[in-house]
């Protein structure tokens, strides 16, 4: 039975890593998405082997009953899922909620320095997305003197690594 626990944990190991380099993990175009079976998709399939082959693997080289290693390899697979459809996931949706909001939507929005920017160097800035997610993104300025953390900045461009940005003159 250990062959086959194995065999059952490498499928599932491959199809995990399948789902992760193909994009499958959390998108679109689950099976469930078409009022089929809501929980259903190659990414809950693909957990529930790696599950299954891991803790019955685990229960039959420590020596437990057939029956028993089947149990815990189901319970194992169980757990994997409800903690992958539960937890990572919905969490992981919500994170790629902002993620058509490429950098040039950043353009003329107002943020603040995390981290100080000096003249010839960089530093953090944070904005808060559209979606209302904060944002960290590495800044440059062409001031000449220091921007403080907590000052108030406008993105006034983008280039691939940084957002260059102006201080906000504050009102008094």
């Amino acid at each position: 039975m250990t062959v086959v626990f194995g065999v059952v944990f490498a499928i599932g190991l491959l199809a995990l890593l399948a789902a992760l380099f193909a994009g499958e993990i959390g998108e679109v175009g689950e099976i469930g998405d078409d009022g089929g079976l809501p929980f259903l998709s190659l990414t809950t399939l693909a957990t529930a082997l790696f599950g299954f082959g891991a803790g019955g693997l685990g229960a039959d080289l420590t020596g437990l009953p057939t029956p028993a290693a089947i149990g815990i390899g189901a319970g194992t697979a169980a757990v994997l899922v409800g903690i992958f459809r539960g937890l990572l996931l919905p969490y992981m949706l919500r994170q790629q909620s902002n993620s058509h909001f490429g950098r040039a939507s950043y353009l003329g929005m107002t943020g603040r320095v995390e981290l100080p920017i000096a003249p010839d160097g960089w530093g953090e800035i944070t904005i808060v997305d559209p979606d209302g997610a904060r944002v960290r993104l590495k800044a440059r300025s062409e001031e000449t003197a220091t921007l403080k953390a907590g000052e108030q900045v406008y993105i006034c461009d983008i280039d691939a690594e940084y957002v260059r940005v102006v201080s906000i003159p504050a009102l008094d």
